[in-house]
C-alpha cells in the first residue's frame, strides 16, 4: 500500500490482468506495439512487490469462496503469443508468479507463433493453458454450429497437443452473449474469461470473469493502483436474448491513473453504446448482436456435436472450409 492510500478490503476487489501477445502481428485485432520485454518484466516486479497471492484463472475458481482462497490473489492472463511471449512466461516464472495463457489452436505451430514443444514448455513453468476457439473469430457473430465447432475443436486439438483438456477459456475479443456462454458450459469448461476492463470480485460470474487489459502504455501508476484493489469492481452484465457484450477499442493517452472511488469510474468499463441500466444503477453498454447465436438451451453438447458434425466424429468438409 503506497502512503497516503486510504485503506482498502483488497479482498473485496480482484484484479485480472489480461496482457496480449508479446510477438508482433500474433494478436488478434487491429495492429498495436507490442509490449516490450522490459515494460514486461517490470510489472512483474510491480506485482511480486503488491503482496497478492498469483494464482491461475482455474486455480481461483476452484478456491473462490472456500476457507483456502487466499484474501488477495491476483491472476495474470495472456492471449497468444511465440517466441517473445515465451521469453516473458519465463520471466514471470522466475519471478515467482504463474499466470493463464490462451491459445487459439489452429494457429499452433504457425509461423511466429506457439509451436506444440512451446505449449509444453509452459506447462512445465507451471503455466496453465486455456482455449479461445480454432480460429479466434468472434464467438457473438457467428451461427450456432460454427461456435460448437470451434469450441470442440478448440478442446479435442489442445487435449492432443498437450495431453490435457483446458479447464478454462476466453471468449476471443471479448464479445459474448448469453447463448455463447450456455455453449462453453456445455462444452465442459469450467471457466471463461471476457474483459469488460473493470476489477473482478469474489462473487463474479465464472464463466464472464472481468479483466483489466495492460497495454504498453498503461502508466505503472494505474497498475499499481489496480494491484491496489483501487476502482470499481463491475457487476456481471446480465444479457438480454440477443444482446451481446462487447469491449469498445479506445485511444487513450497515457498519464497517471487517478481514481474515482464510489458511482463511475472513467478508467474502469470501456463498453459498446447504447447504455442500459443495470439493477444496480449504473450503466452497462451493449450493442445489439449483428444475427442472432441460437436460444440459451441446455442440451448437453454431445447431442449438439452430433448435429454438426459427421458419423465418424470429424467435422464435415463445409465446415472444414469455414473454418480455414
Amino acid at each position: 500500500m503506497m502512503p497516503g492510500r486510504p485503506s482498502i478490503r483488497r479482498g473485496q476487489v480482484i484484479p485480472v490482468l489480461r496482457y496480449r501477445s508479446l510477438d508482433p502481428h500474433t494478436s488478434r485485432g487491429a495492429r498495436r506495439r507490442p509490449m516490450p520485454l522490459a515494460t514486461f518484466a517490470r510489472h512483474c516486479r510491480l506485482i511480486t512487490a503488491s503482496g497478492r497471492v498469483p494464482m491461475t484463472v482455474s486455480g481461483h475458481v476452484a478456491t473462490v469462496g472456500t476457507a483456502s482462497a487466499p484474501g488477495n490473489p491476483v491472476i495474470i492472463t495472456i492471449d497468444d503469443g511465440g517466441a517473445e511471449t515465451m521469453s516473458a512466461l519465463r520471466q514471470l516464472a522466475e519471478s515467482g508468479l504463474t499466470a493463464t495463457v490462451f491459445v487459439t489452436s489452429s494457429r499452433v505451430g504457425d509461423p511466429g507463433y506457439f509451436h506444440r514443444t512451446d505449449l509444453h514448455r509452459i506447462r512445465g513453468l507451471g503455466i496453465e493453458i486455456g482455449g479461445s476457439g480454432h480460429t479466434g473469430r468472434p464467438l457473438n457473430e457467428l451461427a450456432r454450429p460454427d461456435v460448437i465447432a470451434e469450441l470442440t475443436l478448440s478442446r479435442r486439438r489442445l487435449a492432443v497437443a498437450v495431453g490435457d483438456e483446458p479447464r478454462t477459456f476466453a471468449y476471443p475479443g471479448g464479445g459474448y452473449d448469453l447463448s455463447v456462454r450456455q455453449l462453453v458450459i456445455s462444452a465442459g469448461y469450467s471457466s471463461a474469461c471476457a474483459v469488460r476492463d473493470v476489477l473482478s470480485h469474489p462473487d463474479d460470474d465464472r464463466f464472464a470473469l472481468a479483466r483489466l487489459t495492460v497495454e504498453a502504455t498503461t502508466p505503472d501508476s494505474r497498475l499499481v493502483a489496480w494491484l491496489d484493489g483501487l476502482g470499481q469492481p463491475g457487476p456481471h452484465p446480465v444479457l438480454a436474448r440477443g444482446r451481446v457484450f462487447r469491449p469498445r477499442r479506445t485511444s487513450r493517452e497515457a498519464g497517471p491513473f487517478r481514481p474515482r472511488l464510489g458511482g463511475g469510474d472513467s478508467d474502469s468499463a470501456d463498453i459498446a453504446p447504447a447504455a442500459v441500466p443495470a439493477a444496480d444503477g449504473s450503466d452497462l453498454s451493449y450493442a445489439a448482436a449483428p444475427r442472432a447465436v441460437g436460444d440459451s438451451g441446455t442440451a448437453s453438447l454431445g447431442g449438439l456435436v452430433r448435429s454438426t458434425m459427421s458419423p465418424s466424429g470429424l467435422v464435415t468438409p463445409s465446415q472444414n472450409r469455414s473454418l480455414r
